[in-house]
């Protein structure tokens, strides 16, 4: 549980009641439940089956025990040789993790996720059952969907937000009109600053996770493990495919690939689209909201790998505390007027639903 915020009286009324916001405001996702007593391999299945990447064990007794992510199975069971189908959840998960109530404050879940470089956070009720689960890429995904959709109302909260933003950071003026024309005002202000980072400065001195497309799924596994990152498949200096953690539990792991044997180009995502370096912070999370992706490859021009991006570095990027908070607290405040719904059973239906729309075309 997390410590409550002991309310100092320096805060503002304001900034108390923004505090205050529940972690129910985030909406969590359904959890995918696994047993204690199910092996890794029956749970990636499980997972598979459900497209999830995160299942929150439970104990003989029915309370949280641990959660296990697709990250976890690489580096854990792939990376260390062990057998999938002998080998207990129990003994890989992440045991008694940290987790948050409903009623807990919304934007201290959100700093211990971004502080402690959480993807997931188990969300309890107040006698300790689980009930949900965070997962910070749909929370920043939910974020800037609030806020383009207000900004398409143009509703007049979404105008005061952007000019009292905007009044507090002057943005350079010609900057800041450029960012509201490529992503409309308020996505762009929520982030604040005065000059969103480039990926470049981002993945300086960071060595790309670079395999050939000849390279088995061992090995690629190794790589992703120690880097913590998903693999670029590059072939004569050119990138043919990517290969992400959750690719790894799905198309190998629950499907009991032999993975020395393996070639990674057989089950990798060919041809990613990818970015230059030139991109900034803001577009690229404006990128990898629109196609749901989360990570990003980053390329020269003259198609040179330089590495890649995912949500947790977009949301470190965003101008530290201040950027990531600003975000989540102009969407929330949009929110406020209780229209939104639950997405415990909204969110597994509006996901497929969506895939299948047509790009909206202004």
């Amino acid at each position: 549980q997390l410590p409550k915020n002991d309310g100092k009286v320096s805060l503002s009324a304001v900034e108390e009641g923004k505090d205050e916001r529940p972690v129910s405001k985030l909406r969590p996702k359904k959890p995918m439940i696994a047993s204690v007593e199910d092996s890794v391999l029956s749970v990636t299945q499980m997972l598979a089956s459900k497209r999830g990447d995160a299942a929150l064990v439970t104990g003989l007794n029915g309370g949280l025990a641990g959660i296990i992510t697709d990250t976890d199975v690489t580096r854990r069971v792939v990376a260390k040789h062990l057998d999938p189908s002998g080998t207990g959840v129990s003994d890989v998960m992440t045991s008694n993790p940290t987790c948050v109530s409903m009623s807990d404050s919304a934007m201290d879940a959100l700093a211990t996720m971004v502080e402690n470089h959480f993807r997931h956070l188990p969300v309890v009720d107040d006698c300790g059952a689980v009930v949900g689960l965070l997962d910070i890429a749909k929370c920043l995904n939910d974020a800037i969907s609030k806020l383009e959709k207000a900004q398409d109302k143009s509703s007049s909260a979404a105008e005061d937000a952007v000019k009292q933003v905007a009044n507090l950071q002057g943005a350079d003026g010609a900057q800041a009109e450029m960012l509201t024309q490529l992503l409309g005002g308020l996505v762009s202000q929520a982030f604040g600053g005065k000059s969103s980072p480039t990926l470049r400065s981002l993945l300086a001195g960071k060595p790309a996770t670079v395999v050939g497309p000849g390279t088995n799924l061992r090995d690629v596994g190794m790589v992703m493990a120690e880097a913590r990152k998903a693999a670029l498949v590059v072939d004569e200096g050119e990138l043919v495919g990517i290969f992400g953690f959750k690719d790894m539990m799905s198309r190998a792991i629950a499907k009991e690939l032999p993975l020395e044997l393996t070639a990674v180009s057989t089950i990798m995502t060919p041809n990613p689209e990818s970015v230059s370096p030139d991109t900034t912070v803001l577009e690229a999370l404006q990128i990898m909201h629109d196609n749901r992706f989360l990570t990003l490859p980053v390329c020269e021009d003259d198609g040179t790998v330089i590495g890649l991006v995912g949500v947790m570095d977009l949301v470190y990027g965003s101008g530290g505390a201040d950027g990531w908070r600003s975000i989540f607290d102009s969407a929330m405040d949009l929110a406020d007027d209780g229209s939104e719904v639950s997405s415990m059973n909204s969110y597994g239906t509006s996901l497929s639903t969506r895939r299948q729309l047509p790009k909206n075309d202004g």
